[in-house]
């Protein structure tokens, strides 16, 4: 981030970089394309929960996975706001010339343009993808978990495969195998289509949010004094944040819907509805031929978290001494769950 800026032969002043605003979208309405542009933010920041799909492993989840949260949104927040700052005051040129770089990469065409080396930017990319690389492998490891753990529940075709835990590894393997594949098959949806890819990411932004919404939602028309509380309960102010998220999550229902450019043409249309359609149709078919009757619901794994816990606790009191254990639900010899 330092030596872009310090190599650059020249600098864009700050009234580019801070009171510029470059509407390529097509849009005549700067708002609409500030908004529609939003996804591409929103995808940075759109996995916040993947902390809370590993609580089980974690010690003291309750104090720990909030701050895990809060910290992603800090540290990203900070780290983001220099890079990109320095990266606009970087830029060696026009602007175009970034967006129609033939390289199809307009940050490596900025580091080249910067450095004046075609080494020097290939290894700073390298850095991203690097880094891309290591938030694919974050990825995959709290996918294979949210997998798992709704397999235990037996709300996945495949639950009995799905729920193993590898006997010598201690981990989800086949969750994990089948989020690699799933993955690649999304991941190949940019070879072919960059229109069915831009609409599934929309989707997949959107449809985390809606995720959110639901647990607030239970949560607001059962009482929010009603459940106990944790050790980072806001009162008021989390009364306020669940209404501005249930806000924002209509607001983001509709906005990333619009096309991304203007004129609209079948190449370049939003297709993000036609995606919610196909999801809801796999759901639905889905539980009308399997998960009405397979799905145990929470009640019943109340249960089994409650013996695993005695169990454990048990263990403890024999040794006479505290552990800390992560045990999951019961297993039989094949190591399915039970």
């Amino acid at each position: 981030m330092v030596a872009v800026p310090a190599k650059a032969p020249t600098h864009q002043d700050a009234k580019f970089v801070f009171a510029t605003f470059i509407n390529n979208t097509g849009w005549s309405q700067n708002g609409i394309a500030f908004i529609v542009g939003l996804v591409n933010t929103n995808w940075a920041f759109a996995c916040l929960d993947c902390a809370t799909h590993l609580s089980e492993e974690v010690a003291r989840p309750e104090r720990m996975i909030p701050i895990a949260i809060m910290g992603t949104v800090a540290i990203g927040f900070v780290t983001s706001w220099f890079y990109a700052i320095s990266m606009f005051f970087s830029i060696v040129g026009p602007f175009q010339d970034l967006v129609e770089t033939s390289t199809g990469v307009p940050i490596l065409e900025l580091f080249y343009a910067a450095l004046g080396s075609k080494g020097g930017a290939i290894v700073l990319e390298a850095f991203i993808i690097a880094t891309g690389i290591g938030c694919l492998i974050a990825s995959h490891t709290w996918q294979s978990r949210l997998c798992w753990s709704f397999a235990r529940d037996r709300g996945v075709p495949g639950h009995a495969y799905l729920s193993k835990v590898h006997p010598t590894l201690d981990v989800p393997l086949n969750a994990h195998l089948l989020s690699c594949v799933i993955v690649a098959a999304v991941g190949c949806l940019y070879l072919g289509s960059y229109t069915a890819f831009n609409s599934m990411v929309a989707a997949c932004i959107v449809l985390l949010y809606v995720s959110y919404a639901i647990p607030i939602v239970c949560l607001l028309v059962r009482g929010r004094d009603n459940i106990p509380h944790g050790p980072f309960w806001l009162g008021p102010i989390g009364l306020f944040s669940n209404f501005v998220l249930l806000a924002y999550t209509g607001f983001t229902l509709i906005m990333f819907s619009f096309p991304y450019s203007m004129p609209v043409a079948p190449s370049n249309m939003n297709y993000v509805c036609a995606v919610y359609g196909v999801i809801v149709a796999i759901i639905a078919v889905d539980w009308l031929a399997r998960g009405r009757r397979k799905y145990r619901g929470q009640e019943v794994r109340k249960g089994e978290v409650d013996m695993v816990v005695e169990r454990v606790v048990g263990h403890t009191q024999h040794h006479g001494h505290e552990t800390t254990s992560t045990s999951v639900a019961p297993k039989d010899e094949n190591g399915t769950v039970a």
